[in-house]
């Protein structure tokens, strides 16, 4: 792990624990996707828990062409991109198109993040992601697990303490059902 992916996890793991001190910290076998992710935790814990699938993207906006906002949603489910670009015209002025954000544009936006390695969080933890939006089916379960900006490391926490910690700028219906 590199120094600053090791210096984000320790800061992850920290602010998560700092809010949730009954989040735990899983070691598992080293998995990129949701799927080996939500695997690989379960094997390791024992314990049921959603994913929660980081996206980052980059928001075309008029005089910003470089905002990027994290959203998440539930690891099961698929992005539905017309919902999200309504509610992202209906909430970021200006806001034009958006697409995925590229390795690196993660890497520099993210400090270092890869697609697969990103927590669900954005500001404080990543100052150069924008915005963080969730979709509002995450709520619907009382445990999520993501991947601890690590891919062997997962924290698994309640959904309640998730939402009153993660610094968010609208929860909405973004997702469908796989």
């Amino acid at each position: 792990m590199s120094d600053i992916i090791n210096l984000v996890h320790q800061e992850l793991v920290a602010f998560v624990k700092a809010g949730a001190p009954t989040a735990r910290l899983v070691q598992h076998q080293a998995s990129k996707t949701s799927e080996e992710s939500l695997r690989a935790r379960r094997a390791a814990s024992g314990e049921p828990d959603i994913g929660a699938k980081a996206l980052l993207i980059k928001i075309g906006v008029r005089d910003k062409p470089d905002a990027f906002a994290v959203i998440v949603l539930p690891s099961s489910d698929k992005l539905d991109s017309k919902a999200l670009k309504r509610e992202l015209k209906a909430r970021v002025p200006g806001m034009r198109s958006f697409r995925f954000a590229t390795p690196e544009e993660m890497h520099t936006h993210a400090r270092g993040m890869e697609p697969g390695r990103m927590p669900p969080f954005g500001r404080p933890l990543f100052p150069g992601v924008d915005f963080t939006f969730i979709d509002a089916a995450l709520a619907d379960h009382p445990r999520i697990g993501f991947n601890a900006a690590d891919f062997k490391s997962s924290i698994i926490m309640d959904c309640d303490d998730y939402l009153t910690m993660v610094t968010h700028d609208g929860i909405f219906v973004c997702s469908s059902s796989s």
